[in-house]
Order: structure tokens, then sequence, then C-alpha cells
């Protein structure tokens, strides 16, 4: 006889479910309570967008008979979900509760004040924060708070960011990317400190340099259409407007002329420079000082000051060596000025705030006696370390010149590629046809725009997209987010031609030829692996116009191409350096100056989407996280199975995430940062709170590349700042500044 057992199982039903919403950042503990639970018998819980159907699960589910317990799943938008228990077999059993993801909402802010230096303790109350201190942003109107400090669902204690004027603001909590509403309930009021709204800066001569050398200080500001004048006086220099439609920019003696500068926001200047001049009577130059009214070195203008001629970049010999601060002081807002290297190091120079005792509270620049003569004696050192540890930094030694016998210097490699040809070029090559053409590295760029736009961005390689005005086909990243277009950047690897590599010597050479008949013949055949290609266009030298010159056909012979046939050809030519690229103007040049200078495709968000303001800030913002990436190190990451919206940017905004050893990067940068002196201490003035690199060196605040600055909002938030720079605040007390020129010397121990 037959036996069949009948197992009769208990059905399974939902009663309640507590609480029914969380934060979109999910991980909110639910409780779901009903009868005859079994984990056997069950698939999991799951939760169905009401919209679009989509369905998440939910991790782990603890069981009993009654009850069920999970945490939720994150989500990118507040969005309401039905949620259900499936069984094996496929039976839903629904809960009659929605479970809705809300956006934060803040409560109360304590304190509800305080002072434009910020760096005060403030805590903010509320709903639907995180726990997650990586899933949390917190804006002071647009600001980003200078370090979250403590996160859960319901407080959040953060430092806040110092803010350029007196004014209330709007405290913003982001999670996920989605931001708090604004109440009056998250009003902060930021107050002066007094004073601030004149600061009188002191000049000191510490070059210790002989008597032939004489230091000249001129200032302008083509922005506000003002220039620096003295009052005889008393030797102070202040900012005035131009005297008339044309004439000349002067420059005052330090030490005999001008002892101090001041600048106040009653008197607004906008993007002002102040140069620094250190001239050598036995050297004669071209600077003007035969027309300029006191004789001294000038600069000429015109359009009443908005057009001014400025020195060359180095290394040049019309005018004496310099090095410049930039400030902007505009009415109602803060100082920002900083100690501008972004071209390279020439000479210290040092910002010092004080109280009216004279005691240091701040600096920027180089710590107190750090000489030049330290800072270049380090360079060399710091790359041949760098080379016996497996790097390659022989390129990076071309940096290093002599302007004269008193003073070596150091070139920013953008600055130096745009008069040499250098293996400098292709640094970035590898990583950038990695970052364009591997779809697995899973990237999700975060990136904000005007008036509150921002998004975070898929990431998709497109083999061949035209670009814009052209016939062309290059490369590119698609930037795809739900409700926005769908932006691009494209590929500097191979879109510019600049150079070709002598195969014998492995040593990049300039591209050199004449034009006769509508034909450039090359003076040295090129190697076929030099990335010419029909539609190309010709840089703006004798007989092309930079703009409609373009290849029609490549001549090869022996293994080599031996000239290019041209169309828009304008004349015939002897013979003369060349550059190519798919697109004309402003793309003539190789992929690593593209991403050391923010130059051509890292920098032409303005070029391709001229109409569309949003679209033009986004994506030069793109293009600078890109760039700004490969300077440090960290451009290429593999996000595989890794769903975090903006993880991409999280990353390359990580301070201890930069400069590890053997990702291709800017050394010059990571020179700058890093460096010490002989003696131990750093070349740079070190930030509040500074942290390591990826190599457990702390690092200091200084321009190593074009977008040196302080991290992407989206992970930068609570970190050090990178720049050499006081950012529309000082530190509490500051009454006035001073600025050290020099030493060059080291100081000898006495």
């Amino acid at each position: 006889m037959l036996f069949i057992a009948q197992i009769e199982l208990t059905a399974q039903t939902i009663t309640s479910m507590s609480p029914n919403s969380g934060a979109l950042a999910g991980n909110t503990l639910i409780t779901i309570k009903g009868t005859g639970f079994d984990s056997t018998n069950s698939v999991g819980v799951f939760f169905k967008n009401t919209v679009s159907s989509a369905t998440k699960g939910v991790g782990k589910v603890t069981y009993t008979s009654t009850d069920m317990t999970f945490k939720t799943p994150a989500v990118s938008s507040a969005e309401t979900f039905s949620v259900y228990l499936e069984l094996l077999g496929g039976v839903e059993i629904p809960c009659s509760t929605n479970f809705e993801y809300e956006i934060p909402v803040v409560t109360k802010i304590t304190p509800n004040s305080g002072s434009v230096v910020g760096n005060d303790t403030i805590t903010i109350k509320g709903q639907y924060f995180s726990n997650t201190k990586s899933a949390v942003a917190v804006n002071f109107k647009k600001n980003g708070a200078q370090k979250i400090i403590s996160v859960s669902d319901t407080l959040i204690t953060v430092t806040n960011p110092s803010f350029p004027k007196a004014e209330t603001v709007n405290i913003t909590v982001g999670v996920q990317s989605v931001f708090s509403d604004t109440s009056k309930v998250s009003n902060f009021t930021y107050v002066s400190d007094a004073p601030d709204s004149i600061y009188t800066i002191d000049l000191k001569n510490l070059t210790g340099l002989s008597t032939n050398y004489k230091v000249y200080v001129l200032g302008f500001s083509p922005g506000s259409q003002k220039m620096l004048t003295v009052n005889a006086t008393d030797s102070l220099g202040t900012f005035n407007p131009m005297p008339a439609d044309s004439g000349f920019v002067q420059s005052y003696e330090l030490g005999k002329d001008i002892t101090k500068i001041q600048l106040s926001s009653t008197n607004p200047i906008v993007g002002a420079r102040i140069y620094f001049f250190v001239s050598n009577d036995t050297t004669t130059y071209k600077d003007f000082s035969n027309l300029t009214s006191n004789h001294n070195l000038g600069f000429k203008y015109s359009a009443n000051g908005a057009a001014v001629s400025q020195v060359g970049n180095p290394p040049q010999t019309a005018y004496p060596q310099y090095n410049y601060i930039e400030a902007t002081f505009k009415a109602n807002e803060g100082l920002y000025i900083d100690i501008s290297t972004v071209d390279g190091f020439f000479f210290p120079l040092s910002l010092i705030a004080q109280n009216k005792n004279g005691v240091e509270l701040g600096r920027i620049g180089q710590p107190n006696n750090v000489s030049a003569e330290q800072i270049v004696n380090a360079y060399k050192p710091f790359m041949k370390k760098l080379k016996l540890g497996g790097e390659d930094t022989d390129p990076y030694n071309a940096l290093f010149y002599k302007v004269n016998s008193d003073l070596t210097a150091l070139l920013n490699p953008g600055l130096y590629l745009v008069g040499n040809t250098s293996e400098l070029e292709t640094v970035f090559d590898a990583d950038l046809q990695t970052l364009f053409t591997d779809a697995s590295l899973n990237m999700n760029i975060w990136q904000n725009g005007q008036d509150g736009f921002a998004a975070n961005y898929k990431v998709t390689p497109v083999k061949s997209l035209t670009f814009p005005g052209t016939k062309n086909t290059h490369e590119a990243l698609a930037f795809t987010s739900t409700g926005n277009d769908t932006l691009h950047v494209f590929n500097p690897v191979g879109f510019s031609v600049v150079s070709y590599e002598d195969k014998a010597t492995k040593v990049r050479k300039a591209i050199m030829g004449k034009i006769d008949s509508s034909k450039l013949s090359f003076d040295t055949p090129l190697p076929l692996t030099t990335k010419l290609a029909v539609g190309m266009y010709l840089s703006g030298v004798g007989g092309s116009d930079g703009l409609t010159t373009q290849i029609t056909k490549i001549n090869k012979a022996n293994g080599k191409i031996v000239s290019v046939n041209l169309k828009n050809c304008k004349m015939d030519t002897n013979s003369l350096q060349y550059k190519f690229s798919k697109a004309p103007t402003d793309y003539y040049f190789s992929s690593a100056q593209m991403v050391y200078a923010g130059l051509g495709l890292m920098a032409d968000g303005h070029a391709r989407y001229p109409a569309d303001t949003t679209a033009r800030i986004v994506v030069n913002g793109l293009e600078n996280q890109l760039s700004t990436a490969l300077n440090r190190g960290v451009g290429v990451k593999s996000f595989k199975g890794n769903k975090t919206e903006g993880r991409t940017t999280i990353y390359w905004a990580t301070e201890t995430n930069w400069y590890p050893k053997g990702a291709p990067q800017n050394y010059f940068s990571y020179f700058m940062h890093t460096a010490k002196t002989k003696g131990g201490v750093n070349i740079f003035s070190f930030p509040k709170d500074s942290v390591m690199s990826a190599r457990k060196e702390y690092m200091s605040m200084a321009y190593g590349f074009a977008y040196d600055e302080n991290p992407n909002p989206k992970g930068g938030l609570n970190q050090p700042q990178v720049p050499s720079e006081f950012s529309g605040s000082f530190p509490k007390s500051t009454t006035k500044l001073t600025l050290e020129l020099g030493p060059w010397l080291t100081p000898k121990n006495k």
C-alpha cells in the first residue's frame, strides 16, 4: 500500500509595517508583522516602484513566525514603493502600506550664526539623513561644509566653511545628491569680523641679493580698469582708475618708492595681478622703461585699461625674472588672494596673516626661511629618488632651468610644452586610452552647474563621434543622466599631432616642413605610426590660416610619410614647424599639454556648447575633473559592481588617494605638494589639518597645475585646502598682512 504524506503550510499574511518612510540612502530598519512567516518557503522581501514598477530586493531578512526585519535599499530620488513578500513558486503576499523615500528635512540649526572666518562647530537636526558619511553632503548656500564630523539619521555635526561676506544663507543637507528644501529654520547668519573691509600688505624684501638687484612692483586689474599707483608721501600703493584711454602701467621700486599696498572692499578690484620683478642693473631689458613717466619698467595698456600687454611666460628675457600674486576684493565681500605658482616656481613668496601685535596666525607660500636655493636644490634629488623606485621621471628634469648666475627656476610642464617638444607630451596617453575605451570601469561622475543644478552621470565610451563643426570623428565619452541632455567629452589621444617620435633615439621631435603648390613636404619623413589623418586641420603658420586649411591626402614612400596634400592653402613657405588637429583654432596641443594646462579638449565647453549655459558649465566641470584626476594619478579606477551614485567623483576628490606610486601623474605637482628641503622642511606651507597622500606624505598648499584647486564638492567637503590662497577670509584676529619676497639664498646660521 502506498502512503502519501501531505504537508499543510501555514498561510503567511502581513498585517503591518513600521516605519513606512525613510532616507534616500536606505539602511532604515523595517519591521513587518504578520503570521506564519517561514524563511524556508520565502524568496525574500521586495520593493516595487509604484510608477516604473522597477523592483529592488532588500537584502538580508531576519524571520520569526510573526516578524520580519530588514534594512531598506538606497535610491537616488524621493519615490514610493509597494512592499511584498515573495514565496517559492512566485506567490506574492502584499503589504497594505507603501514605503515612502523622503528627501532630507532640516528642523533646527545650532548655533544659527557665526563668523565669516568659519570653522565653527554646527549641529543640524532633522529627519531622513543617513548614518553613512559618504552619502551625506552639507552646503552653506553653495559652499560645502569644511568638515563633516559625525552623521546619524537625525543629527549631523559639521564645521562651517568661511564665507566672503556677512550674509544669511540656507543650510541644506544632501543625501544621495538630493538636497533638503530651504526654510527659515535652516537659515545661518554669517557675521563679519571687523576689520574686514581694509587690509594693508607690508612688503618685505628678503631676497638677500647684491645691490645689483632691485625689486619693482607693478599692479593692474583689467576687470576693474585700475592700476597700482603710489602716494609719494607715505609709500603706500593703492589701485586707482587708469588715467587715460591708453598708456603705460608703471612699476615702483620696492623700499624706495613703495613699502606697502592697501586693498579695500570700498575700492573693488577683480582679478588684479601684482607683479614683483627682480631686476639686475647689469642686464638690459626691453621692458618699456624708456617710455614710462618714472622710467621704471611697465606694461602697455589700451581700452581704458581693459586690455593690458603683459610680460611673456617664462623663460623670457624682455623683462626681469618675476613672480606675482592675484587678488579679488569686491564690495561687501572678503579678500581673495593667492600666491600664483601655476606657471612654475621662480622665487619664494609668502603671505602672512598677523594680529595687531604682529603674531603670525597663518600663511600661504613658503614656510619661514625656506629659500629658492633650497627648493631648486631639492628638485633633482626628488625626481632621482622616484626614478630609482621605478618611475619614469627623466622628462621632468628639463623643467629645471637657469635664469642667471644667481637664480635657477622650475617650469610647470604645461608651460614648458608651450615652446618645447618633449616626452612629456605622451605621459597620460595610456590612462587616457583606458578612460575613453574601457566600459568596465563603470564610472559615475557627479557634476554641478548653475542655479543649483547637479546630476550624477553614467559614463559610456563612444568609439566614433563626429566632432561639432567638422566631418572628423574621434573617440569620446558620453555622459548620461535621467532627465538631462547627453553630453560628450573627446579623447585627447590622437586628436592632435604636434610632434613625432624618432624611432632610433626614442626622442620626440618637432614636425618641420615647407609648403609648395598646396603640398606640405616634411624635412624629415615621418614614421607611419604618426597619427596624421585626412581631414585634419593645419596650425596657423605660414601658408595656413589655422581654420580651413586641411589635409586631403597623405603621401607615403619607403615606409614613411613624406608629405600631405592640402586644401585652402594660402601660400608657399620655407621650412616651418607645423601641428595638426581634428578641429581648428584651439586644439593644436599634445594630449598631455591639454591635461597639464587645461587646454583644448580639457576646456572646450564654451566652444562646443555656446548656446547652452548649463551644458557649457557642466562640460567644463567634467573636463576639469578628468584632467585633475589624471594629474593626481587617480584617473583610472574600476568600480565594477559598485552602484554608489557619484562614485568616481568621490574617489577622485579624496585627497588621501592622490599621487599613488606607479601611476602616471604630474610629478611636478607631486613635488610642489610634498617635497622637503634638505633640512626636512616642506617647501610650501601646510593647511589646517593636513592629510597624507597615497604615499603617506603630508601635503602642502601649492599650485601644481592649471586646475589644482580644492576637491570637487561631492567628495571634498571635509578635506584640507589644496591651493596656496586665502579664500575670502583670514584667521580670526587678523588685522594686517605681510608679503615676504625671498630669501633666494639659504640663510646662514649665526
